[in-house]
């Protein structure tokens, strides 16, 4: 199934009906649906599609003369490989004065890890061919921090290219295909557990309840994404120390999300602890966050960005090695999933999916995030020191606080749980703090809100109660 994406289908049209020869980069992280796009859009068009691996240039050279062969019907190509990148662009050249023809180097960074040249020859191949409407050349690949650093504009060594997009995971509004006919609840639980990676979506069955899909994907122990955080380490050709990789990650998704505590799980000082972190910030796996208010802040906790690794490195991870057989991983699910299910939506998934809707139904908003810190207030005629948070904090484009959210998901679904007036004097407290009066307060819940809560909304108009039933209906705002 191949949903969305209408924006970056349309870049790549733009370039196939380009007046010149165009050089398009399409980079992010692994299992985000660079390839996928890219076969999807020349499945209709005349395209050679080589996907480099990280053997040597004699294997991508090989390889790359055998889809040749294929694409140009001349057997030649596969019987007598190809001798140089320089040979490959000639006939490259070939393929072009056929016809228009769209050529995709995927996973490039491979090919450009074992051809120093590469870029010099892509540069000539586009200048003798620059006024060619029929070429559109895509480099793709996944090694974030090399599109980013080694092939960033205007790099003399890539300094042709005409356009470049990174592919980014789906938001939580654009899973909808994927989890059509599920209650708004369930749909929420669903990018809990499953994120917003393609690869990981299509393992969502409408027919089936989402606990069967839990069940069948991931903790089975032939499950499709059972051995999945170990593939994208494994990936690496910069990951050596795998099990410390995945100790970190386990850490943090235990709620270790600062620096000290993480370099004192994994055993290691705190300036190895974060070169292991800044690794996976490069590839895109965990994020640094700040108080939204102050981006370049010290107050630092580390977040995996993918749901789907939040839930794995928080249930299968510590529980593996006795997830061997098709019956402890469904006592697991029943005994130990299930039960502590709506409690993970609420620590991180549920505050995330608050945050992207009020950045989309807030046109004023220029940052969503979250706010934390310590608070001085007089409490029983003593000043106490209390650390605050703010599940959602939105900032202007002039940096002031135009609003301050709380998040609830209770795991129970009765009235003892509806949302306590108690938020509202928190968030109040906060919105004093930062200065800003007018900021207005924000409500999500799954289950309701308190009478005095319910009483309060009605009477002013700085505050917004928002159920998650009405999240899918809500507006979505067009941004330039």
């Amino acid at each position: 199934m191949f949903v969305n994406r209408a924006d970056e289908l349309a870049a790549l049209r733009e370039r196939w009906e380009s007046d010149r020869a165009e050089l398009f980069v399409l980079y992010g992280r692994r299992r985000v649906g660079k390839s996928r796009l890219l076969l999807h859009f020349g499945a209709d068009r005349r395209m050679l599609y080589f996907e480099a691996t990280s053997g040597s240039a004699r294997d991508h050279l090989e390889d790359l003369s055998a889809v040749l062969a294929d694409v140009s019907g001349r057997r030649l190509h596969a019987e007598q490989p190809l001798s140089s990148w320089r040979a490959a662009f000639a006939a490259f050249a070939e393929l072009l004065e056929e016809g228009p023809v769209m050529i995709v180097l995927d996973e490039f960074q491979f090919i450009a890890h074992r051809e120093p040249e590469i870029g010099s020859l892509i540069n000539r191949f586009i200048a003798e061919h620059e006024d060619n409407p029929g070429l559109l050349l895509c480099l793709s690949g996944s090694d974030v921090s090399f599109f980013e650093n080694e092939m960033r504009y205007p790099a003399t060594s890539y300094g042709r290219r005409t356009g470049s997009l990174k592919l980014k995971p789906f938001r939580w509004p654009q899973i909808e295909p994927f989890v059509e006919g599920r209650s708004v609840a369930d749909q929420i639980r669903a990018w809990a557990v499953f994120g917003g990676i393609p690869y990981y979506l299509t393992e969502l069955d409408p027919q089936l309840p989402l606990e069967e899909t839990i069940l069948r994907s991931i903790l089975y122990p032939d499950g499709k994404l059972r051995e999945e955080p170990r593939f994208l380490l494994a990936q690496e050709g910069r990951i050596r120390d795998r099990g410390t990789y995945m100790s970190i990650l386990r850490a943090i998704a235990a709620g270790r999300t600062r620096l000290n505590d993480i370099a004192q799980h994994v055993g290691k000082p705190h300036t190895e602890a974060r070169s292991f972190l800044e690794v996976l910030e490069e590839m895109e796996l965990i994020e640094r966050r700040h108080p939204v208010t102050h981006p370049s802040s010290k107050r630092v906790s580390y977040a995996i960005c993918d749901p789907f690794l939040r839930f794995w490195f928080r249930f299968v991870a510590p529980r593996e090695s006795r997830l061997h057989s098709r019956s402890s991983a469904e006592w697991y699910l029943r005994e130990g999933v299930l039960p502590r299910l709506d409690a993970f939506v609420s620590e991180s998934a549920f505050e995330d999916v608050c945050r992207q809707w009020t950045f989309d139904n807030m046109p004023q908003a220029a940052a969503v995030g979250s706010w934390w810190g310590s608070i001085r207030r007089s409490e029983d005629g003593q000043v106490r020191s209390r650390r605050y948070e703010a599940d959602v904090a939105v900032v202007d484009e002039a940096g002031r606080v135009i609003a301050l959210g709380s998040c609830k998901w209770p795991q129970a679904e009765n009235t003892d749980h509806r949302h306590p007036t108690a938020e509202l004097e928190k968030l109040e407290v906060i919105r004093k703090h930062l200065d800003a009066p007018e900021a207005k307060l924000l409500f999500f819940d799954r289950v309701g809100f308190s009478e005095r809560l319910e009483q309060l909304a009605a009477e002013r108009e700085d505050v917004e109660l928002i159920r998650v039933e009405e999240m899918r209906r809500a507006r979505t705002i067009e941004r330039p």
